[in-house]
């Protein structure tokens, strides 16, 4: 039995001191040989100095980028870089769709693709912030969307929404929605869907986290080209790019007149391919031709900018805009009521 322990710790030599560098070694923390004989001995594993030599040069043949510098050894690279981790473990940490304990969890095994000092000072630098969902059903339900969409079949689920005492309430009646599923896009701190609805002939999307009890239904998926735009295969960033706030419509053109002062926020909206121009008639103003859908959540995302963005054309999305404005103004100021009841804006001197 001890012949057979000290053959199987020679075999798993190699992958002890392979954790040891991934885990205990950085720029910033190097181990000479005897600290690694000391490390691998922690871990049960007899060595040799001569041996870790020798398993050194082969872990530098198999790729393993280990550097020696005066103070010792170290891993100088791995898979992914301290600002890469750093970015994936806020994001999850931010996503408001994955729970508080399993973000603690994702953010973890993240962390293990790095050194332990650099963990604990990334771990020291992020922190959960904003509101977390507090189930884990949505993993349930990427498993089985993915599933869907691989295989190409159609997918059955509940949807729900709460009422004003916080309750799940199964919308439809409690029926269930039968779909095609297309694809997942993460957009504006939310996980959705992007699918047909049996009995329609265009795109919705649904939020992952307000789905519940989805199973793969064994009907082939109906091709998106029959109910969108994209004839051969699902385009998502575009479709993304296109529907403002995560609300549908029919995609069109539209122009927009904006302050200087916006540029950046259209194109981080709309993409850098967008076609911009200063307006003709004012060295203050821009002119912004976009395609996007023209439905509740474009005309919001228009609205949060107030009068420094303003709706060209179309003509009926800008009187829809228009309306819209009214309305709002009758909430907050008594003389707009009847301005919007007959479709006018009241005069304010200058800036009528």
């Amino acid at each position: 039995m001890e012949k057979q322990g000290r053959a199987k710790n020679v075999k798993l030599k190699l992958l002890y001191l392979q954790k040891v560098f991934l885990t205990q070694t950085d720029e910033e923390h190097r181990l000479g040989v005897p600290e690694l004989c000391k490390a691998l001995q922690d871990m049960g594993v007899t060595v040799e100095r001569k041996g870790v030599y020798r398993d050194i040069d082969t872990l530098i043949a198999y790729g393993m980028d280990i550097r020696l510098t005066q103070t010792g050894y170290y891993l100088a690279s791995r898979e992914f870089e301290n600002s890469e981790l750093r970015l994936l473990v806020s994001a999850v940490q931010a996503a408001s769709f994955i729970s508080e304990p399993r973000s603690h969890a994702l953010a973890n095994k993240l962390l293990g693709l790095t050194s332990v000092a650099q963990a604990d000072a990334i771990r020291r630098q992020t922190n959960i912030g904003g509101v977390k969902c507090l189930g884990d059903e949505i993993f349930h339900t990427i498993e089985t969307v993915n599933y869907a969409i691989a295989h190409g079949c159609r997918l059955s689920f509940f949807y729900i929404k709460q009422d004003i005492s916080k309750r799940n309430v199964v919308q439809r009646s409690g029926q269930s929605f039968h779909v095609t599923p297309y694809a997942m896009i993460w957009m504006q701190d939310r996980y959705y869907l992007v699918a047909n609805m049996n009995e329609r002939d265009n795109l919705t999307h649904f939020r992952l986290d307000r789905i519940q009890n989805a199973n793969p239904e064994y009907e082939k998926a109906r091709p998106c080209g029959e109910v969108s735009e994209y004839a051969v295969r699902f385009d998502a960033a575009d479709y993304a790019k296109k529907c403002v706030n995560m609300f549908g419509g029919e995609v069109i053109r539209i122009t927009l007149r904006g302050e200087m002062r916006l540029v950046s926020d259209i194109l981080d909206r709309f993409g850098q391919d967008t076609v911009l121009q200063r307006d003709p008639g004012s060295d203050n103003h821009f002119l912004a031709y976009v395609q996007a859908a023209s439905g509740v959540g474009f005309l919001s995302w228009v609205a949060q900018y107030g009068a420094a963005l303003e709706i060209l054309t179309p003509a009926p999305l800008r009187e829809e805009m228009r309306k819209r404005t009214l309305l709002a103004c009758a909430m907050y100021e008594p003389s707009c009521a009847q301005a919007a009841a007959d479709g006018i804006m009241p005069s304010d001197g200058e800036n009528a």
